[in-house]
């Protein structure tokens, strides 16, 4: 086996991948598929993955860095999804592109059921060396165009056909096939290409300050039984742009964003007290414990009884 192929282990329902020795661990993702482009002689690709997920992932994952690594993410589908760096959260959105850099620690949150993403990992080359194929000043171009890359930005269509192509020609190309060096290597090409083309045309995914504000303080304060009409008037917006805004941003309706914000409370309660189900309800300004299990049920596939315990006796091992 090539000392950078990926290695397969089967827990339960779950599929764990670990890139052997200098590549960083990427482990506990769930329904997804990971490959190394090193064999097709594209070693500063070392992951391309992509995950679909049939049911909802309540895997206590951790924020992470990739050393060494730019991490492009896509996502396909999804409601309700965040990338979590720590000192902020970024929304993530179906049609967005987060870029994690080096260093950078993240983690996604939730793994809903239908959940589909891609993503590489692009390996930054060592100063004063040329990537295979390249020149020095077209190593040096490349790299500095994706280290400059904006976190996050609206996917181009031709970005989302790059993607799907490049698993296309993996899976169909035959391994010893003599084109099959060229035709992925011409792929990873379109699709970094096409990152930088998106990046530019669209220039990140807008800012606005009311917004984000008001977002923020809706996390802050999700127990408050906002109001449309209060979050429009804070944001300085009619209620139907407030409504397009806030789903554009978060992939979700403001309701179900405020419920997503609950949700992300009550874990924090389940996992770190030992308030009762019925108690942690009144905190997030549910009514019943009955409607807060139904909600949290639909949110991670099970109860917040059950949840608790599967999230203490991870914790124990």
């Amino acid at each position: 086996m090539n000392a950078a192929v990926k290695r397969k282990i089967v827990v339960g329902a779950a599929v764990r991948y670990e890139v052997e020795r200098s590549m960083p661990k990427y482990t506990g993702i769930g329904e997804a598929t990971v490959v190394d482009l090193s064999p097709d002689g594209i070693p500063y690709v070392p992951v391309l993955g992509e995950s679909h997920y049939t049911r909802a992932n309540t895997a206590q994952n951790q924020r992470h860095v990739h050393p060494g690594m730019v991490e492009i993410l896509l996502c396909c589908r999804g409601r309700g999804i965040s990338i979590d760096c720590g000192d902020r959260i970024h929304p993530f959105p179906p049609g967005t592109v987060m870029v994690m850099q080096p260093g950078t620690p993240h983690i996604l949150r939730p793994y809903p059921k239908s959940l589909v993403t891609r993503w590489i990992w692009f390996r930054l080359p060592k100063a004063n060396v040329a990537l295979p194929g390249f020149t020095k000043a077209q190593t040096r171009w490349l790299a500095g165009r994706i280290r400059a890359l904006p976190e996050a930005f609206p996917a181009s269509k031709d970005l989302v056909q790059s993607f799907r192509r490049i698993w296309t020609l993996h899976r169909e190309v035959p391994r010893k096939a003599p084109e099959r060096r060229l035709v992925m290597k011409e792929a990873v090409m379109r699709l970094l290409m096409d990152v930088l083309g998106a990046a530019e045309t669209e220039h990140g995914i807008t800012d606005d300050a009311r917004l984000s504000s008001v977002l923020d303080e809706v996390r802050r304060d999700c127990a408050r039984n906002w109001t449309l009409e209060e979050l429009a008037q804070r944001a300085a917006m009619s209620v139907p742009k407030l409504t397009d805004c806030v789903r554009r941003v978060t992939g979700l309706p403001p309701h179900q964003f405020l419920v997503a914000c609950r949700m992300e409370k009550a874990k924090e309660a389940l996992s770190g007290t030992e308030l009762g189900v019925g108690a942690i309800a009144n905190s997030l300004g549910i009514a019943t414990a009955q409607h807060f299990a139904t909600l949290f049920r639909r949110e991670t596939g099970m109860s917040p009884r059950v949840w608790r315990a599967r999230h203490r006796k991870a914790e124990d091992k």
